[in-house]
């Protein structure tokens, strides 16, 4: 984990190096808030932005990008995550082939491919939409619980309908920095939860009783 957590914030500080690109944006939102707790269930939504502003005016026809998470603290859902529909239903009518590969311990590869024409997936897109959700569930680390745990997307690839690369850089890199709250904060707010239900179920007093 201490290591997961050198890298990324090295990572971050090589941010600030990089030069400031132009309108395309993805972001990495995480559902119900930047707070996870260890045996809780994690859902954030991939999400792109600026396809059709900015001077781009493109459809999003393929995208590759490698997400970076800490195995020790977060284990990816297979079966509850699931992708948008913007670059064609991924079952079914096989509008899209998409390929999620978590093989390697702490990175997620994500792969799709739209097998529909440049026309139709602009008329299912517009400026932005949903990728996929990716859902993880939040271990109970083997050390001490971390303060917070980073997410952050690299090696990203995007195409037109036709395969051609779109060249533009991204406003900012897709990064999601989730705060873990002590496993003894955890505890005490259990029992301040226990308490509080106990308390409900006591018997009301008479006036005047002692």
């Amino acid at each position: 984990m201490k290591k997961f957590c050198f890298l990324a914030m090295f990572w971050l500080a090589c941010l600030s190096w990089a030069p400031l690109a132009q309108a395309l944006q993805m972001s990495l939102v995480p559902r119900g808030g930047a707070h996870i707790a260890p045996g809780g269930l994690l859902l954030v939504d991939l999400n792109i932005a600026g396809l059709g502003s900015g001077g781009l005016n493109t459809e999003l026809g393929v995208f590759h990008l490698d997400l970076y998470y800490d195995p020790d603290l977060l284990f990816y859902l297979p079966g509850t995550s699931g992708w948008g529909t913007a670059l064609g239903q991924t079952a079914g009518g096989a509008e899209a082939l998409a390929f999620a590969d978590a093989s390697t311990p702490g990175l997620l590869r994500l792969d799709e491919v739209s097998l529909l024409d440049g026309l139709t997936l602009g008329q299912l897109q517009g400026d932005g939409f949903r990728l996929a959700t990716l859902a993880f569930h939040v271990m109970i680390p083997p050390g001490p619980a971390p303060a917070n745990t980073i997410l952050f997307a690299d090696d990203i690839l995007l195409a037109d309908a036709g395969g051609n690369l779109i060249p533009v850089a991204l406003d900012q890199t897709p990064v999601l920095i989730l705060q873990v709250p002590e496993p003894g904060t955890l505890a005490l707010l259990g029992l301040g939860m226990a308490a509080l239900a106990w308390q409900r179920r006591k018997p009301g007093r008479l006036p005047g009783c002692g």
